[in-house]
């Protein structure tokens, strides 16, 4: 949120914020059960180099995945449209909310469930998306409000 604070126009305010939703770590997850599974019941040699090796792709896709959900930040204020990812390399969409060309929000079964879809932005020819982003549907929502 410092991000965006130190990057507002003076009269600027937030109208809505979106975040990642934590469905993002079940990946990692079930690989690091697996990987412990594997190396808790094992005598082969073999399949404890598999686990091992199950284990560590777990953790580097765990610390891929904090990145993203610290990184991220999606924001609709009263003038514009915020869509940053990113901690090292950074990617800033800012959209002036009279010229949103298209923001698509999309939905699976499972984030109908759990509350999470993608956001897809087109911005001159260029589509940006963003995925497991919590109520998609709202931050399209919030966008329209502004806008209309």
């Amino acid at each position: 949120m410092e991000f965006i604070k130190t990057h507002f126009q003076p009269g600027e305010e937030v109208i809505y914020r979106a975040r990642i939703h934590y469905f993002l770590f079940a990946q990692p997850f079930c690989l690091l059960l697996i990987g412990g599974f594997i190396l808790w019941d094992v005598s082969a040699p073999m399949m404890k180099w598999l686990g091992i090796t199950v284990l560590f792709l777990g953790l580097v896709s765990l610390v891929q995945r904090i990145f993203v959900k610290v990184g991220s930040l999606f924001v609709v204020t009263n003038r514009r449209v915020v869509l940053k990812t990113g901690i090292i390399r950074r990617r800033v969409a800012e959209l002036v909310l009279q010229k949103c060309e298209g923001i698509q929000a999309t939905e699976s079964v499972t984030g109908r469930i759990l509350g999470y879809g993608t956001l897809v932005v087109t911005t001159g020819g260029a589509t940006n998306c963003y995925y497991f982003v919590c109520k998609p549907f709202d931050f399209k929502r919030a966008i329209n409000g502004q806008i209309g």
